[in-house]
């Protein structure tokens, strides 16, 4: 929180509103906000979604940003959103690129997607290339407009509203660098079967309002999420294997990966098979020489 709240107050843009949603913590978050200058608003524990808006009722700029506590910003992330969206009034949001961080706020080696500006809702649905809310700035009136964030869409919220704005064409896009996004343990997307779940129910949710031109897109989108967050959870399943956790958890995931990626299973399922095999074959004294791979006798 206080390096979060400390690149705010380093903002090369002036004034800056800062605003702090304390959504039911139990550290000091509350004392620390208070010491630089932050607006703080104290509520019982509603969700990412809940403190977003209540953020977002309280705040008087025509521009806004929704921080993370582990996340920063970069000292210019302001005044290039502001430059942006001034420079195109018709525009409902502007959005950079990120750094990403570990936890001692280094910063690691990232793969940099190749934006097309003039297809960001068909990139959008496969990929949500946004990893911190903090590089988004949108008009205050456009994320009134649409409803704020969704109650019941948990860390998929944000990706929601940007396919929302993102349908309308009115979402600009920059590849300066304007915050950095912090990666641990904690986060939220580290739950992958809670992440798959409410993704895909955001292109459902979005599939109904877009044109039937874009069914393609919506199933490549879905085929996508699914693959890569099915790669994430076979991962994880393999490391709480050799760790030897085998309990619920790992149940619930196994699961997801039936129900949402059978194929991907299938093959890992082969995988394994084809391991125990070349195994057993290795191990075996009596299992029967390979032949010589020209298929001739040798001698």
């Amino acid at each position: 929180m206080p390096s979060a709240l400390k690149s705010v107050r380093e903002q090369t843009y002036e004034p800056v509103e800062l605003i702090v949603v304390d959504d039911g913590s139990t550290d000091d978050t509350h004392s620390i906000a208070k010491s630089l200058g932050a607006i703080v608003i104290s509520q019982e524990n509603k969700g990412l979604s809940e403190a977003r808006n209540v953020g977002l009722a309280a705040a008087r700029g025509e521009f806004i940003v929704m921080l993370d506590a582990d996340d920063e910003l970069l000292p210019d992330a302001v005044a290039i959103g502001v430059d942006a969206l001034i420079s195109s009034p018709h525009a409902a949001a502007v959005v950079g690129n990120c750094q990403s961080i570990d936890a001692d706020g280094r910063v690691l080696p990232a793969e940099r997607h190749v934006i097309d500006t003039t297809q960001l809702y068909r990139q959008w649905l496969a990929n949500n290339f946004v990893w911190a809310p903090a590089a988004a700035m949108f008009r205050r009136r456009a994320l009134e407009q649409c409803g704020g964030f969704p109650r019941d869409l948990g860390p998929a919220a944000d990706y929601a509203v940007y396919l929302r704005l993102a349908r309308t064409g009115s979402v600009l896009y920059h590849p300066k660098e304007v915050a950095r996004y912090r990666q641990h343990d904690a986060s939220m997307s580290r739950d992958p079967v809670m992440m798959l779940r409410v993704t895909l129910e955001v292109l459902r949710r979005e599939s109904k309002a877009a044109p039937a031109s874009l069914r393609s897109d919506f199933r490549r989108g879905r085929r996508t999420w699914r693959r890569w967050y099915g790669e994430y959870m076979i991962e994880r399943l393999r490391s709480d294997w050799h760790a030897g956790e085998r309990g619920a958890a790992q149940g619930q995931l196994a699961l997801t990966l039936l129900w949402h990626c059978p194929t991907m299973v299938v093959r890992e399922a082969g995988r394994k098979l084809r391991c125990l095999l070349a195994r057993e074959e290795s191990t075996d004294p009596q299992a029967t020489p390979a032949a010589p791979p020209t298929g001739r006798a040798s001698g």
